[in-house]
């Protein structure tokens, strides 16, 4: 009896220590960080702030059609938000690890407004995280609708109702987990092997593939509406797409997803 007490108690010490050191190891990966936009600068065509922790360098990107602006509301709280009315295009975020891009979990984003008004979220999938949601004047947090469009994303848009919302909306705090980082390896990869032809089109294309797995494709305006999408179900080979009853005349994004990455490429309708 004694013997199977102490081989069950080594047996549990072992145990413990296995799961403390998983628990140990998960906790190094993942990492917290704010985006308080307080350090952040305005290079004219986006707004990064700069976060270093221990050897990492985090990069926050808010990328916008133009006009954006940072503004100190107080005591050094600065936001960013769009100066002047706007056709309803999103802003959107990006983060980078040591110069990769992350993956990242989205745990909030905080708001000032001047005037109540519609803002909701998606992700680079445009996956809902937060729908369309009317927030009153003053501040607060953005509701996250659906928190398991939050997770393990690579972009935040955040999307307008009205022609001015991001005129009287600015944003702050964005505080993500960071989960991994995409090697930059699999994005040029991804730029390598996969083409859309004919371009311009009649709307008739073909994703032409050199065996790189893809699951799902994204046809978008340049607002970043989604106006269109495809599973692929991890497709290899060339896929064939007509497009010519939904897209007229103009230029669209196509967002081509794999398993590890994505790109964007123009696609011109004639």
């Amino acid at each position: 009896m004694k013997k199977n007490y102490t081989l069950k108690s080594e047996f549990l010490k072992n145990t413990m220590l296995w799961c403390g050191l998983l628990l140990s190891s998960i906790n190094s990966i993942a990492q917290n960080i704010n985006f308080t936009i307080d350090g952040a600068i305005d290079n004219g065509t986006s707004i990064t702030e700069t976060i270093v922790s221990g050897p990492d360098t985090f990069i926050l990107t808010v990328f916008h059609s133009g006009n954006e602006e940072l503004v100190d509301i107080g005591g050094g709280d600065f936001i960013f938000f769009h100066s002047a009315i706007d056709p309803l295009t999103p802003h959107m975020l990006t983060i980078t690890k040591n110069g990769d891009p992350a993956i990242f979990d989205l745990n909030s984003i905080d708001y000032d407004t001047l005037e109540a008004g519609f803002i909701s979220l998606t992700n680079q999938d445009s996956d809902v995280i937060s729908s369309p949601t009317n927030y009153p004047t003053g501040f607060g947090t953005l509701a996250i609708t659906n928190p398991a469009n939050a997770l393990s994303i690579t972009q935040i848009n955040i999307i307008p109702a009205d022609n001015d919302d991001l005129n009287d909306f600015g944003f702050h705090n964005i505080n993500v987990v960071i989960l991994n980082t995409l090697s930059t390896d699999d994005i040029v990869s991804l730029e390598r092997d996969i083409e859309i032809f004919p371009n311009p089109s009649d709307g008739n294309i073909t994703i032409k593939n050199a065996g790189v797995v893809l699951n799902n494709v994204i046809v978008s305006d340049l607002n970043g509406r989604t106006i269109s999408s495809y599973n692929l179900n991890g497709i290899t080979e060339d896929k064939v797409l007509d497009l010519s009853s939904v897209l007229s005349t103009g230029l669209y994004l196509i967002t081509i997803s794999s398993e590890k990455s994505s790109i964007t490429k123009k696609l011109t309708i004639k």
